[in-house]
């Protein structure tokens, strides 16, 4: 157990060190952030000075150890854009991606598994088909262009939804929430809705395919043969067995 621990755990600080490698590299790889924060018509010794104060003088690879120098010392630096340290600007703002996040799994769940359930148990019909031909496209089209959409439609046109911001919060355990009002769940559910675009059309296609996996098994059989209700069959045979795949996906 211990050396199963051991490894994971290796192996988990490998996969975060190549992810800040790729993101470090790829944020230089877009272009000059030199170019992005200073304007053009500053001169060339308070472009220099800037650059020096800001450490951007220094080769990439000596960056990139003094960021993991500071990380490792609970220091993510500072944010070009405001000037302020990273970490206290990620918990500010984390709060509003963290009820986002799970908005998006809640409608992805609620939505995704009795949608499934039905296109599992009955494969053949029309809608169905339909269901199936629609998750296509939440995983085919850009999260980017579907928002657009959205807000072109829910916002633009009908006026029914705000197009941006986080709207009226509420203090609770000392954090801002915008899930426990009113006006903040309008703004909310428009992101939340299609960020779970993706996470809905996976959960649709597991739980479909789970139930046609599952169907044709002796105990489903056996429990048809005990006279037990399609209902019982189904929410507790049935689903019990193919939410070990759900699960492992969602989690």
């Amino acid at each position: 157990m211990i050396q199963w621990l051991t490894k994971r755990l290796l192996q988990s600080v490998v996969v975060i060190l190549l992810m800040t490698l790729i993101v470090f590299i790829g944020l230089h790889a877009i272009g000059d952030p030199v170019d992005i924060l200073i304007g053009q018509d500053v001169d060339q010794v308070d472009r220099a000075r800037i650059i020096a104060q800001l450490g951007l003088d220094q080769p990439l690879w000596r960056q990139y150890l003094s960021f993991l120098g500071g990380a490792l010392n609970g220091d993510l630096g500072k944010s070009f854009v405001y000037n302020t340290p990273a970490i206290p600007l990620i918990l500010q703002r984390f709060p509003a991606t963290l009820e986002l996040a799970l908005a998006a799994m809640v409608i992805a769940v609620v939505i995704g598994v009795p949608t499934g359930l039905m296109v599992g148990l009955k494969p053949e019909a029309p809608l169905s088909r339909a269901v199936m031909a629609s998750s296509i496209l939440g995983f085919s089209l850009p999260t980017f262009w579907v928002g657009l959409m959205l807000i072109m439609a829910f916002s633009v046109l009908l006026g029914w939804l705000p197009a941006s911001g986080r709207g009226q919060t509420v203090e609770f355990l000392g954090v801002q929430w915008s899930f426990l009002t009113w006006d903040g769940l309008k703004h909310m559910f428009l992101p939340a809705l299609n960020l779970s675009l993706f996470k809905l059309s996976l959960v649709i296609r597991l739980t479909s395919a789970g139930v046609r996996e599952v169907l044709p098994l002796d105990y489903i059989k056996f429990a048809r043969a005990k006279g037990l209700s399609p209902l019982r069959i189904i929410g507790v045979h049935v689903l019990r067995n193919i939410l070990i795949p759900l699960v492992t996906v969602l989690g």
